[in-house]
């Protein structure tokens, strides 16, 4: 029999690197909730219904409207990053040392019924969020912080 090749190697420690925990953040219930609350790269097309239709299709509209979200266009790792070396300390939260391009949907009229309509504000601006164990868990969405 021949010797697993280097190529193998890889790919073996790879997949055992996945699966140990803490090893990505399929473990972290708050993180992906926070990918799918507040991460779309690359920025999703709706055909000039951006957040009307990605606030939908995340689910951020039932049972009743979200008031405002923003959604962050940036890779995973750069996101991450913030939580470590990309983020300087802003009180219990980090904030990123790079402007991210992102996009604030916030309901337009009074009424938190559906159907929810938004209006939408596409910026560069530094990000503000909460970290847990190296990993984002929460924007905080009261923190504008725009770029100088």
């Amino acid at each position: 029999m021949r010797p697993l090749g280097g190529k193998c190697c890889f790919l073996l420690l790879l997949l055992v690197a996945e699966l140990l925990p803490g090893s990505s953040g399929g473990n972290n219930p708050r993180y992906e909730k926070f990918l799918n609350q507040h991460r779309d790269d690359p920025r999703s097309s709706f055909h000039g219904r951006y957040c009307d239709g990605l606030m939908r299709s995340r689910g951020l509209t039932k049972p009743e409207c979200k008031e405002a979200n923003t959604f962050i266009h940036g890779s995973k790792r750069r996101i991450r990053a913030v939580c470590g070396q990309g983020g300087v300390p802003s009180g219990q939260l980090q904030r990123s040392r790079q402007p991210f391009r992102v996009t604030s949907c916030t309901l337009r009229g009074g009424s938190t019924r559906p159907p929810c309509e938004y209006k939408e504000n596409t910026s560069p601006r530094y990000i503000v969020i909460g970290c847990e164990d190296g990993w984002p868990v929460h924007y905080d969405e009261s923190q504008i912080v725009t770029t100088v």
